[in-house]
C-alpha cells in the first residue's frame, strides 16, 4: 500500500492543512496496517485495488482522528425562544463515511467476522 495516497485521502476528508497532517502520520500508518491485514492477497497485488484500499485506509485514519479529537460539546442550547442544536457530530459522520467506503471495497477484504451455527447429529 502507498502511504502517500492514504495521506492524500486523509487530508482531503479531514480538511487539515498539510503541516497539521504530519502530526497524524502514525495514525495513518496504523490505519494502513489494519486495512492491509484485512485485505486479500489478490487485492494487494493489483494496482487498482491498492489505490482503493489506500482510500479506505485514509478514511479509517480520519475516523480514528475524530475519535481522538472528540470532545464533550453541547448538543443543544435554548435561550428564551431561540434554540440551537448542533448537527451530527464529526465522529458520527466519520463512522458513516468509514462504513460507506468499507462496503465499497468489500470485494477486496477477507471476512473474518463470519459466524454460523452448524448442526451435529449424534
Amino acid at each position: 500500500m502507498r502511504l502517500n495516497e492514504l495521506i492524500n485521502r486523509f487530508t482531503l476528508v479531514s480538511g487539515l492543512e498539510p503541516h497539521e497532517v504530519s502530526m497524524w502520520t502514525p495514525v495513518c500508518i496504523d490505519a494502513m496496517l489494519q486495512v492491509k491485514a484485512k485485505a486479500s492477497k489478490e487485492a494487494l497485488s493489483d494496482e487498482e485495488s491498492i489505490l482503493r484500499l489506500c482510500a479506505l485506509a485514509g478514511v479509517l485514519a480520519y475516523y480514528k482522528y475524530c475519535l481522538y479529537m472528540e470532545r464533550d460539546e453541547v448538543k443543544s442550547f435554548t435561550a428564551g425562544s431561540v434554540s440551537i442544536t448542533k448537527a451530527q457530530s464529526d465522529t458520527k459522520k466519520a463512522h458513516d463515511l468509514w462504513e460507506f467506503e468499507k462496503n465499497g471495497v468489500s470485494d477486496l477484504l477477507q471476512s473474518h467476522d463470519d459466524f454460523c451455527f452448524r448442526g451435529v447429529r449424534l
